[in-house]
């Protein structure tokens, strides 16, 4: 036994890349989940306000909006630009014209939320920051009144008033299984054809040895894009999760999102020098883009500056894909920026990786 062992973590620390991978990645996946997990002590939401009131009472909630809120003064044009067409800003505020006349006259006045339903979570912290607001201007004896204000909700992205959890976790954890299966799938696969001996076979076939690789990932394409609709159509079947509009634009959203994940794929095997060093690079791999991409969580929970990086991750475009699609009822016209972007994500991946894997391997 002793022999048996001594020969085993010989063999294990050998391989010193594996060794160093094995120590190097957990500290930079624990890094990057702790610091999600560390929810801002003072978040600021981004607010949109319209005044088309400039009355005292609009003044007033402004004024006590700031201390909650990085209120932005726009017009309505621009208000509905923020919140609809860049889906920079969950929800808008629109103090209309009147609104002071007709509260100082004892009538009841309007306010209107103008709204992303497919940022729910945000929206719902807009509606608690206008409680808050009516509670402080109570506090301080302000002479506003809760019941001569309504609040008027206007969606302007789609049909869904009041989306579920479902619309979050059955895309996001979707692509997440996508991620594992084709990742450490295509990985794996590439180095097995050297564990197998077949490897120098396809140095010398006459089809070409990037040709041959091509080959084998388009097997890991075609796999992923089954996964990812069969999941898809699950969660619509058994949890009502929409699938948008257009059968053709959800098709060629999941081809898009699959492209580049067989890329991170065909990378993870050209980084890795063997079969042991996949499993950690992979797993960073996965880990790393499903947090930063928002597949757990809404971006929105995570720390201010984790959210400015995370749109260079293809897995957030992904996800604002599909929020376009299932939530904002959105066809093709919309998918365009979305599915070029995705694209080259996939080319740059596939295209590093199989140069890596060549120089590894000798390759002609």
């Amino acid at each position: 036994m002793r022999a048996v062992f001594l020969k085993d973590l010989l063999i294990a620390l050998r391989d010193r890349g594996a060794v160093f991978i094995a120590l190097v990645v957990p500290v930079f996946v624990i890094s990057i989940l702790g610091g999600a997990l560390q929810r801002n002590r003072n978040p600021l939401v981004r607010l949109p306000v319209v005044n088309e009131d400039q009355g005292p009472v609009a003044g007033t909630f402004i004024t006590l909006l700031r201390d909650h809120a990085r209120v932005e003064e726009v017009d309505r044009a621009q208000a509905e630009y923020l919140v609809r067409d860049r889906n920079r800003a969950a929800a808008a505020i629109v103090f209309p014209e009147g609104l002071s006349k007709a509260y100082l006259q004892g009538r009841t006045a309007d306010i209107l939320l103008l709204t992303d339903p497919a940022r729910v979570g945000e929206v719902g912290r807009v509606k608690v920051l206008l409680l808050l607001m009516d509670k402080r201007a109570a506090a301080l004896a302000d002479p506003l009144a809760e019941e001569r204000l309504s609040l008027k909700e206007v969606n302007l992205t789609g049909k869904h008033a009041d989306p579920g959890s479902f619309e979050q976790t059955v895309p996001g954890y979707a692509l997440m299984f996508v991620l594992l299966a084709v990742i450490f799938g295509t990985a794996a696969a590439m180095h097995d054809e050297r564990g197998w001996g077949t490897l120098p076979r396809l140095l010398v076939a006459p089809a070409g040895f990037t040709w041959m690789l091509l080959g084998k990932l388009a097997v890991r394409y075609l796999v992923g894009i089954v996964q990812l609709l069969v999941l898809l159509v699950f969660g619509h079947f058994a949890f009502g999760v929409s699938l948008g509009p257009s059968p053709l634009a959800l098709v060629l959203l999941v081809m898009a999102m699959v492209f580049p994940v067989v890329g991170l794929g065909m990378l993870t095997a050209g980084l890795a020098g063997t079969r042991e060093q996949t499993l950690p690079l992979g797993l960073a791999f996965v880990l790393t883009f499903s947090c930063l991409g928002g597949l757990w969580w809404p971006p929105w929970v995570t720390p201010e500056w984790m959210q400015k990086i995370s749109s260079i991750v293809f897995t957030t475009w992904a996800m604002q894909g599909m929020q376009d699609l299932m939530l904002r009822d959105r066809g093709l016209d919309a998918l365009a920026v979305t599915v070029t972007i995705l694209a080259a994500y996939g080319v740059a991946f596939t295209a590093l990786g199989l140069a890596l894997f060549r120089a590894r391997h000798s390759a002609r």
